[in-house]
């Protein structure tokens, strides 16, 4: 499962350790910071959410702000709606071409960015970001820079880690979409009663889709105190049936309390979408969303992750395939990490929802969902990658400009600025302790723009 996995899933899950890797956006001295961190605008909760969270947990009762949002609605014939300014902008370009059979190339100038800020980053990543495998940069649907280090090239896959759980996320979306499941209010005890062990927590019973897609719904955070995190995976990563270890655990809160990065909750995301469709989440991918986007998946390893940690051969099988996405012992695709992709590919997937979930002639995500995926939900405290949370996706600004982003253990990222019609892609070898290379998005790249 990738020569880093064991290192990086270490890493992930230790104590005080971000998703991203070691380094914190906003406490790193790094030349390509900026201090002026702006937080996007938020928006009318859903009519889902009946309350705020933050990430500490104090739930924010606005009961006033609800009473009047909730007087709007009612006298508005059109009501608050789930879209984001930003994202229209980006959604009602007009394309000259969809990149289905490839990206059509160009150079930075014919796209409004400066070619010599760009051409920065030939030196500046090599020199300051050695850990970078690859760094795709697309403007106005055109790959104006694209480059591989470490001896590869576009065909090579790389592991997204926990990127992987913004493609869950999507999954969860066309599945609504297509009547598959009911709505983001089904629970727990609706969608995965067959799994429920006899003893479980009762609250687990009445764990949402949606508290599940925001984190928030009452499972132990990736990362605890005093390293029991740590033993608590391990045993997951090695129980012969993962869905019903995950439910077999106590809510460390009730649900909707409180906000807690946890992988487990994507990978019920993953069993609930494959009971409910009757297929594996990587087959109703590759039909309804890989394919649409044309990215083949066809050869795709879907190796079982039986025992922890993996051989050295499972490694290396791993490593060595273009496209992966490994499986629990159940078969179902792990939901929070591991998806496998080229660089290009991960590109594809932030131009979907660049374009609100649109691709070409075809809705592939819904609108709405798009929207309501990536607005914040929940507000952040500024050690995390983004300002906030919204479905799998984190939510930030460039430079006064909303964004949100895809983000993967040790620097893995897929980040959109609609507001710039920009898509940024870096990949890293998470064995390499380096600087955030988050940092190059604002510090470079959005300020190669020049129209």
């Amino acid at each position: 499962m990738g020569k880093q996995i064991g290192r990086a899933l270490v890493r992930m899950r230790s104590p005080a350790i971000t998703p991203w890797g070691k380094r914190r956006p906003g406490r790193t001295a790094d030349p390509e910071a900026r201090q002026k961190r702006c937080w996007p605008g938020q928006r009318a909760a859903p009519r889902w959410l009946g309350r705020e969270v933050i990430a500490d947990g104090r739930p924010l009762l606005l009961v006033a702000v609800l009473l009047c949002l909730l007087a709007a609605a009612c006298t508005s014939p059109n009501g608050p709606q789930p879209t984001a300014t930003s994202q229209a902008s980006a959604e009602s370009t007009q394309r000259d071409y969809w990149p289905t059979a490839g990206w059509r190339t160009a150079t930075p100038g014919q796209q409004g960015m400066d070619p010599a800020v760009l051409d920065e980053l030939d030196t500046k990543v090599p020199d300051r970001y050695p850990q970078v495998r690859s760094l795709l940069v697309v403007r106005h649907g055109y790959l104006v820079y694209e480059r591989y280090w470490h001896g590869l090239d576009a065909a090579d896959g790389h592991n997204s880690h926990s990127m992987t759980k913004s493609v869950t996320s999507a999954l969860v979306g066309i599945a609504l979409a297509d009547h598959k499941l009911k709505s983001l209010d089904q629970t727990v005890g609706e969608l995965l009663a067959a799994h429920l062990p006899a003893n479980a927590d009762p609250r687990l019973r009445r764990v949402t889709v949606e508290q599940l897609l925001t984190m928030t719904s009452g499972l132990a955070s990736d990362a605890r105190p005093g390293g029991r995190d740590q033993l608590r995976w391990n045993r997951m990563l090695n129980s012969p049936d993962w869905v019903r270890h995950i439910l077999g655990q106590r809510l460390e809160t009730s649900p909707g309390e409180r906000w807690a990065y946890s992988s487990a909750s994507s990978h019920l995301l993953s069993a609930m979408v494959a009971d409910a469709t009757g297929q594996s989440l990587l087959a109703y991918a590759q039909a309804n969303l890989f394919g649409p986007l044309g990215i083949a998946t066809t050869d795709a390893l879907a190796q079982a992750v039986r025992r922890w940690p993996p051989t050295p051969a499972e490694l290396a099988t791993y490593d060595q395939a273009p496209v992966a996405w490994p499986t629990d012992p159940q078969g179902y695709q792990v939901g929070f990490a591991w998806l496998r992709l080229p660089a290009r590919d991960l590109a594809k997937f932030g131009y979907l929802y660049l374009n609100g979930g649109r691709w070409d002639r075809t809705q592939v995500v819904p609108a709405d969902y798009v929207a309501a995926s990536t607005r914040p939900h929940i507000k952040l405290a500024a050690s995390a990658p983004g300002d906030g949370y919204g479905y799998q996706w984190w939510t930030t600004s460039v430079d006064a400009h909303p964004s949100f982003v895809a983000v993967g253990a040790g620097g893995q990222f897929i980040q959109v600025i609609p507001d710039l019609d920009l898509v940024v892609v870096i990949t890293t070898d998470t064995d390499q302790d380096r600087s955030n290379p988050q940092f190059l998005i604002e510090g470079t790249i959005a300020s190669a723009i020049t129209h």
